[in-house]
């Protein structure tokens, strides 16, 4: 917190809480802005005011004091930092708009005598009944807000959601959704998706073997699109599936999921087998072909 007048720094507990009822009133008639920068960045924010100046956040009936002095100076934000800051000045009293009073007491100390220390009552009470209503008023502070400012951290994208996985025995489809307001403030650009065989006949000896991670084509999946469907599966067999979001500033954050394929059927098994039965005799027809017009042509 920057160095300012003591009287900035007296406000009591009370007067804080009253701060947080007079922002509503207030909100309309102060000047309003909006502030954006990245995530580990730095950002200055002026207020237009003069004077003894305190920065107050917005926590709803928590507001707090952060920083004082005219310019909120905030380094190496993060997400925690975004919010509604309020810019209050000292103003002479009295005022025609609702404003805070804090009330600022100079502290001072005195050695007394345990003889004197009787009489210590008396003697306030005495400094009370003679303190003139100007000498009051003069210890009497009075804040008004001029300014509320929007910070807004930007960060790479949130996660999706609702992700999952529609398998048949070899083939399938990757769902997901995304809310917008995850783009982290900034469009998001695209989306990545990977998948890769988690079935392990036997347990493999090195503990840290993986699988090697096929990425889904296209390799940036377009921002609009919600599915992708994935081919040349193995029936029977676990894989994990997972999806980020990308934007200006990077990769956002994985999610992942795990789905086993259907098993085939025998009924799949001899169709498959049936198929590969005529793909193989069709190519051997057209080779046939190639080498009867070959001959046809020799002659």
């Amino acid at each position: 917190m920057s160095s300012t007048s003591s009287s900035v720094l007296a406000l009591s507990s009370f007067n804080l809480l009253f701060f947080t009822q007079v922002l509503t009133v207030l909100s309309s008639t102060i000047k309003y802005n909006e502030y954006a920068t990245d995530r580990g960045g730095n950002v200055s924010i002026p207020c237009i005011a003069q004077g003894n100046i305190m920065w107050v956040k917005e926590h709803g009936s928590n507001s707090t004091i952060v920083q004082t002095g005219r310019v909120l100076v905030l380094r190496n934000v993060s997400t925690a930092d975004s919010g509604i800051y309020v810019c209050f000045a000292s103003q002479p009293r009295p005022s025609t708009t609702p404003v805070i009073v804090a009330s600022v007491k100079p502290a001072t100390s005195t050695t007394t005598s345990p003889a004197s220390k009787k009489e210590e009552p008396v003697q306030n009470e005495q400094n009370d009944s003679t303190e003139s209503p100007k000498d009051s008023e003069q210890e009497e502070m009075a804040y008004q807000a001029f300014q509320r400012t929007r910070l807004t951290v930007r960060t790479v994208p949130g996660p999706v959601t609702q992700l999952y996985f529609k398998a048949s025995t070899i083939l399938g489809f990757l769902i997901w959704r995304f809310n917008k307001t995850q783009s982290g403030g900034y469009p998001v650009r695209s989306f990545t998706a990977e998948f890769r065989n988690v079935s392990y006949s036997s347990p493999p000896a090195n503990a840290s073997f993986e699988h090697v991670w096929s990425r889904m084509d296209p390799i940036n999946i377009a921002p609009n699109v919600r599915q992708m469907e994935v081919y040349r599966l193995a029936p029977n067999t676990t894989y994990e599936f997972r999806i980020w979001a990308n934007n200006e500033l990077g990769s956002g954050e994985v999610v992942t999921t795990n789905v086993t394929t259907l098993p085939e059927t025998k009924e799949e098994a001899s169709l498959t087998v049936l198929e590969s039965l005529v793909a193989i005799g069709s190519m051997q027809m057209a080779r046939r072909r190639r080498k009867t017009g070959r001959r046809k042509k020799r002659s």
